[in-house]
């Protein structure tokens, strides 16, 4: 019988062969010139960062404001900036508080204050920069004797920018191209409007005649107080629109959506001239529901 051996294992590969010097040389130079350039690139780019950030500086302003004003526009242009709106019980006299980032060619008080008559304006003197596009250039605080603000219509108007409400006003009315407008306080009438951005409440806020909000792509959440105004319109064209009520009503609620759901559960009535309010709620695209405040 003749017996077959099994085939041998293949041999371990080997080591690969050395690089001759000259091999070796031409690795080194390739890799070296991989790092310089790899160093250089990242020179250069924080150089122009560096280049960049020194143009920019951080600045503050603040310009007093006419203590028997009863209307107030606040207006920062294509500045991207957040105006708040506030009260103060220590303060003696109204103001306007700026922080902003600012090229350093810019004056080092872009805070502008014009008046006539009863009415007042801010405007920003700033220059608008695309390296700020991206973020929040800085913030512009309103600061109110809280008797004054009682009495005061403020208008917002801005290209970018959030909108802070946190005042009791007479009025307000707000409008931003890009930015969220963030209520609290209370006001006999608000009207506030917003392309891009959302109209919500940070606390329930008290509005005792009218209220108005509308966005083009955003949600609509508002929470009211106490009564509610006497006429309600909240519109969205791509998002959600949620309205809630004080438990007393009952409200004529005029409700509708295209595209979403529609969910009203709060006291109805018919008859507007019986109702405590009369609500209005719409959206394109998205859920629309009129609740009772929790």
């Amino acid at each position: 019988m003749t017996t077959i051996a099994p085939p041998l294992p293949p041999a371990p590969a080997g080591p690969p062969p050395p690089l001759s010097p000259g091999g070796r040389t031409a690795v080194r130079v390739v890799l070296t010139v991989a790092a310089t350039v790899l160093v250089v690139g990242c020179v250069a780019a924080l150089g122009v960062v560096a280049w960049g950030l020194s143009t920019f500086r951080v600045i503050t302003d603040s310009q007093p404001l006419p203590a028997a004003m009863r209307s107030l526009v606040v207006d920062t242009g294509s500045v991207p900036v957040a105006v708040r709106i506030t009260t103060d019980r220590q303060a003696r006299e109204p103001r306007a508080d700026l922080r902003m980032v600012n090229s350093t060619r810019a004056g080092a008080k872009p805070l502008a204050v014009t008046t006539d008559g009863a009415d007042a304006r801010v405007t920003i003197n700033g220059e608008s920069s695309p390296f700020l596009q991206w973020s929040r250039g800085g913030e512009i605080t309103v600061v109110l004797p809280p008797d004054l603000a009682r009495r005061l219509t403020v208008t917002t108007e801005q290209d970018n920018g959030v909108v802070l409400a946190q005042a009791d006003l007479d009025a307000l009315i707000a409008r931003t191209d890009n930015g969220a407008i963030v209520l609290s306080g209370s006001a006999r009438r608000i009207e506030v409007y917003t392309d891009n951005g959302e109209v919500v409440t940070r606390e329930p806020i008290s509005v005792r005649e009218s209220f108005t909000a509308t966005t083009s792509n955003g949600n609509v959440n508002v929470d009211f107080a106490d009564a509610a105004p006497r006429t309600v319109d909240a519109t969205s064209d791509n998002g959600d629109v949620v309205v809630a009520l004080p438990a007393r009503g009952p409200y004529v609620v005029n409700a509708s959506t295209d595209n979403g759901d529609t969910s009203v559960r709060v006291p109805r009535a018919s008859d507007p001239e019986t109702a405590a309010a009369v609500v209005t709620v719409r959206s394109d695209n998205g859920d629309v529901v009129v609740e009772t405040l929790r």
